[in-house]
């Protein structure tokens, strides 16, 4: 029985990339490396702490009071809408405390309670605490209460006008592994595609063996099919071992399934594939291809939240980069991964992965030529 030239042509790819030390080490060993490398690194070490404010009152003595908590360098302080995103803010392990003002602040805590040392109850400001993160929250609390006896000299020589209530709460504390995992699994998947296929194709061409494919009774759409499916399988295994390994050995919690994160890995495969195809056409030889992919690919290396969340940039360049196909598949793969979100909530970042894909096939038929 005559085997099937499409499936034939696919199982040989297979071995081939298999064989290809080269593209082993660029594509699984070196994402690897870099994910062990990053996630020994104490990076999640004590710095600034997070502090969510609600303000009830919004009058003058409560703005006088953020404005102070605003100018101390140990504080990040965050104006919160309402009681409820701030304490989910919380519990996801985005802010290590929540300071509650309470809508009876200026009453008894402002220029009213000057005139008088006991005529006004103390003011009770509620503080909720990420207990996972007792460095944090309790430095924030000695500030919050140097705060407090400073006002409190401030307004009047009576005792203590303010009392800190402070409650802990359970919440999921990531580290910064946990936010480095998601990014790593998509830059390999992007150097994957793009570079293996570029390299590859760039190199067949140049030898020629393109050119005498086209005279064989072999499809030139079944070879392409083996080399399409080849690299897909290569992007679900190399995410299928950088997490597991980032599981095993740094006890990284996946909180969502991990099948929406494949079902990622072959999207975000196929755009950067289109793209290595694009860039092969367009290049002549290996050493015009590799400028021109590290030209696309470096930018989004470090542009595209896979090191460090892009809210640290300027707000320009989160605008810009906020349309980046790196940046879509990391910021799912992170949603998916981290907070548990579903496949189909990232509709936002599907969307932009499908039009990069159109983008990036257009270019590859437009570009791609067999010799």
């Amino acid at each position: 029985m005559r085997a099937n030239p499409t499936l034939a042509l696919t199982w040989a790819a297979m071995k081939m990339w298999f064989r290809d030390r080269q593209a082993l080490f660029w594509s699984l060993f070196l994402p690897l490396v870099i994910m062990v490398i990053f996630g020994l690194m104490n990076f999640g070490a004590f710095g600034r702490v997070d502090v969510g404010v609600i303000d009830l009152a919004d009058n003058p003595e409560s703005q006088g009071m953020l404005a102070v908590l605003e100018i101390v360098e140990a504080l990040d302080i965050t104006r919160e809408s309402d009681r409820a995103s701030a304490l989910s803010a919380l519990e996801r392990g985005e802010r290590e405390l929540v300071l509650v003002i309470p809508a009876e602040f200026g009453s008894s805590g402002g220029p009213a309670a000057r005139e008088g040392t006991g005529g006004f109850p103390p003011v009770t400001l509620e503080v909720f605490y990420n207990e996972g993160q007792p460095r944090e929250y309790q430095v924030g609390l000695a500030v919050l209460r140097q705060v407090t006896d400073e006002l409190t000299f401030q307004f009047t020589d009576a005792d203590r006008l303010f009392l800190i209530d402070a409650t802990p709460v359970e919440s999921r504390n990531l580290r910064y592994v946990d936010f480095l995992m998601p990014g790593i699994v998509a830059m390999a998947i992007m150097q994957m595609g793009l570079f293996s296929v570029a390299f590859a194709f760039v190199q067949l061409k140049r030898q020629g063996i393109l050119r005498r494919l086209l005279a064989t009774p072999v499809k030139p759409v079944s070879f392409l099919f083996a080399q399409v499916v080849t690299r897909l399988t290569i992007s679900v295994l190399q995410t299928g071992v950088l997490v597991g390994v980032a599981v095993l050995f740094f006890d990284v919690e996946l909180a969502g399934n991990i099948l929406s994160i494949l079902a990622l890995a072959l999207v975000g495969g196929a755009v950067f594939i289109s793209l290595g195809f694009a860039v092969s056409g367009w290049a002549r030889s290996e050493e015009v291809a590799a400028p021109i992919a590290n030209v696309i690919a470096l930018p989004m290396m470090f542009l595209s939240g896979v090191f460090f969340p892009r809210e640290a940039m300027p707000k320009i360049l989160q605008n810009v980069t906020e349309y980046l196909p790196l940046t879509y598949l990391a910021d799912s793969m992170r949603s998916v991964a981290i907070d548990g979100a579903t496949l189909w909530s990232q509709w936002v970042g599907l969307i932009g992965l499908a039009v990069w894909l159109a983008v990036s096939f257009v270019l590859a038929v437009t570009l791609f030529r067999w010799e």
